[in-house]
């Protein structure tokens, strides 16, 4: 099995893009499971609005 070897990273990022986009995913309120529920009926008709918001309320659950 090879040794997991932790070195220094190769380049000296700022976090502050992460931080920003954590920040305003952070800011789009949750939704109730019956939102959720008549979003994805939209969704299945065809509505383009409905699976944006859909994507981004569940953004947060992604990246944390």
């Amino acid at each position: 099995m090879r040794q997991l070897k932790i070195t220094q990273s190769i380049t000296n990022r700022e976090s502050q893009s992460l931080d920003k986009y954590l920040h305003e995913i952070g800011k789009v309120d949750l939704i109730t499971a019956e939102e959720e529920v008549e979003l994805a009926q939209r969704i299945r008709e065809g509505d383009q609005v409905a699976l944006e918001k859909l994507t981004k309320t569940n953004l947060r659950f992604v990246v944390s």
